[in-house]
């Protein structure tokens, strides 16, 4: 029992899960000193993502306490579903940059949709790189939103 402990990583606790959720996937997994990240592929996968990754969330919050509790890992633990959130994360920058130019064009604010605090620091850190444009979060949790504000220059 104590030499099947030290064989246990993060990505063997996630394939581990996979197999009892009787997916037919492959796991790969890659590390740093300050990530660890780890990918899943196969076919139909999308019961993973679930609606707007909130599956994908919670599955690696599951591995992260596991991980943490088990075995004192520190490093952060990212799992990914064939490059869900490099999608997400493309998609996010190209609506901001989409919005920021709305923003600019019609001298008038910009509500983007609601959007998690994940979601609105991505926008965030684009909007940061356009010049002629400020944002800032408003409303509340889970209504809460970027919105884009044309600046004066």
């Amino acid at each position: 029992m104590e030499n099947e402990e030290r064989r246990a990583t993060p990505k063997s606790i996630v394939v581990d899960i996979m197999n009892l959720m009787n997916l037919r996937t492959r796991v790969t997994c890659w590390e740093d000193d300050e990530e660890i990240h780890i990918d899943i592929w196969g076919d139909d996968l999308g019961i993973l993502i679930g609606k707007g990754g909130a599956t994908l969330q919670a599955l690696q919050e599951l591995v992260t306490i596991i991980v943490r509790r088990n075995y004192r890992e520190t490093r952060r633990i990212t799992l990914d579903v064939e490059r869900y959130k490099e999608r997400k994360r493309k998609k996010l920058r190209e609506y901001a940059e989409r919005m920021a130019e709305k923003a600019i064009t019609t001298r008038k604010p910009v509500k983007l949709n609601p959007m998690t605090s994940r979601e609105r620091k991505i926008v965030h850190d684009v909007l940061k790189e356009i010049p002629g444009v400020e944002s800032r979060s408003e409303g509340e949790e889970p209504s809460r939103r970027v919105v884009i504000t044309p600046t004066s220059s």
